[in-house]
């Protein structure tokens, strides 16, 4: 049976049409009744029907509006329009917009609606049978893209040669296999303020972002011949290419500009697009999938930015030489053998940095070695922003980091552990006393005593709680109440010997840490007061 929504304002209307006819002798039945176009369409939406008679002047919405929302999203549904004489133009406009027929109000009967009712049904079952061809269309070419799809996965990870070969024949029926090639682009989380922070979810988000930039270039660049490789990385992104040629280098170096601007304005996230060179045919594909490979080692070894690769051979990885170095470190932690575990992790670097390796065993490394850090001290703030940090590595750099930020944290927790005082910074505090009459910052203290900055600024406020900079100043401060004290030289002579930017500035930290001037300082103390340290 035909469903059938009657639309129109006035309750005399409604009734008049509901009971003209014995719908189910015409194979019709009412599915509902809406009295204005609003109230249609959201009927409409919740349960299609096939025919809608429909008023052309309703409040809310209008006739001709809920036609034209209508057929836009549902194309198979027929609308017959209710008019009067004076809306004639209107019911024109509404077979513009695929009306079946307009029956004017005053004039209508029996036979005329059963007349328009018939011209519904055959319209509707045209419709019906060209929505479902453009259905099954729509089916075929989504089936084939996920071939596609399979095939190109296939071709980059499968190591059994009937899958290589099946993705061969699905690439070459497709006519992917003349002037192809693979783009790799990874993104650096790293470059985000709060990185260690990003939820998984978050990260996905981002990507998403990146995926949609990616997508408004690659449709500029590649028309409808490129499809994504769903590696499960959701750190980086990898397309297929096919249908290119001598253009193939312009296309790279166009895409990878302008993905890196977008980026900037957009996520702030730092990307960088690394293709291989462009193949043709299908005894090259061996070669194109090397040099792919290529690609991904090359950016996490070099942190190569647009890359296209004239050599598709790639330097062979050797093993870290690290096997069994979470048992050492379980052992040393136990221990509580700082010397053995910051021997461990240097070792663990030295090998990152020196040894052409692959990101998968820089992976398992920092996985191994966290693994042992948890399993025998409780890692506090580290553990769970720096466990989900391994996920983001895409650089040979960003792995050294990770393993230097452990040997940092377990260096912390076991100083406290053992309630013993930072050598770290005793041995700067003792820079700081020793070189009072000298400029001295941060970095060059840390540079003195061979830990970061930001580290050393840590554990200082951990250990004194007390900025370094505070501690710096008010040395300098005790210093110049000596020299005051001395009677033997000016303010002006005192600030510079004690490398303060002006006397200004000498004034405002003396201030700070005395509540006077130097010179209310100097009349209100006959002799040398030192502040208590």
């Amino acid at each position: 049976m035909y469903r059938i929504l009657i639309v129109d304002d006035e309750t005399i209307i409604l009734s008049g049409i509901k009971f003209l006819v014995d719908w189910e002798k015409y194979d019709c039945t009412i599915a509902d009744i809406a009295r204005n176009g609003q109230d249609a369409l959201e009927k409409i939406r919740l349960c299609v029907p096939d025919i809608v008679l429909c008023d052309i002047n309703m409040p809310v919405m209008g006739g001709i509006e809920l036609l034209r929302t209508v057929d836009a999203e549902f194309p198979s549904v027929v609308f017959i329009m209710l008019t009067n004489l004076q809306e004639f133009d209107l019911a024109k406009d509404a077979i513009r917009y695929r009306a079946v027929d307009y029956l004017v109000k005053n004039q209508l009967d029996a036979r005329m609606l059963v007349e328009s009712l018939e011209k519904a049904k055959k319209e509707h079952d045209s419709r019906s049978r060209f929505v479902q061809a453009d259905r099954l269309d729509l089916f075929n070419v989504k089936k084939r893209r996920e071939l596609m799809q399979a095939a190109c996965l296939d071709l980059l990870f499968s190591q059994e040669s009937p899958a290589f070969e099946q993705a061969r024949t699905v690439l070459a029926e497709n006519r992917m296999l003349d002037g192809y090639g693979i783009i790799y682009i990874p993104f650096d989380f790293a470059s985000l303020p709060d990185c260690s922070r990003l939820t998984y979810e978050v990260q996905s988000n981002l990507t998403a972002w990146e995926r949609e930039l990616t997508s408004r270039l690659a449709d500029n660049l590649f028309k409808t011949k490129y499809l994504y490789v769903q590696t499960g990385q959701s750190s980086s992104l990898t397309l297929f290419v096919w249908g290119q040629g001598k253009e193939w280098e312009k296309h790279i170096a166009l895409l990878s500009s302008k993905l890196a601007n977008a980026s900037e304005n957009i996520t702030q996230i730092m990307s960088a697009v690394c293709a291989t060179p462009c193949f043709f045919g299908e005894g090259q594909l061996e070669r194109c999938r090397e040099a792919y490979f290529h690609c991904v080692e090359n950016f996490y070894l070099n942190e190569g930015v647009g890359i296209t690769p004239h050599s598709t051979e790639r330097p062979a990885p050797r093993p870290l030489g690290l096997a069994g170095i979470g048992s050492q470190l379980e052992a040393e932690l136990n221990g509580r053998n700082l010397t053995g575990c910051r021997i461990l992790l240097e070792r663990a670097s030295e090998c990152i940095s020196d040894t052409v390796h692959q990101k998968s065993q820089a992976i398992w490394l920092c996985n191994e070695l966290y693994r042992a850090a948890a399993k025998t001290l409780d890692l506090g703030a580290f553990g769970a922003g720096g466990y989900s940090e391994i996920k983001t590595i895409m650089t040979r750099r960003q792995a050294v980091g990770w393993i230097d930020s452990l040997k940092d944290a377990l260096t912390q927790i076991l100083w406290q552990q053992c309630a013993l005082k930072s050598a770290p910074v005793e041995k700067a505090r003792q820079y700081v006393l020793e070189h009072v009459e000298e400029r001295i910052s941060l970095q060059d203290v840390a540079d003195e005593v061979n830990i970061s900055a930001g580290y050393l600024s840590t554990l200082f406020k951990k250990q004194y709680n007390q900025s370094f900079i505070g501690f710096i100043n008010q040395v300098k401060v005790e210093r110049a109440c000596e020299l005051i004290a001395e009677k033997k030289y000016l303010i002006s002579e005192i600030s510079y010997r004690l490398a303060f930017e002006n006397a200004y500035y000498f004034a405002k930290v003396f201030r700070r840490y005395t509540g006077m001037s130097p010179s209310e300082w100097e009349k209100a103390n006959a002799g040398t007061e030192k502040l208590e340290n």
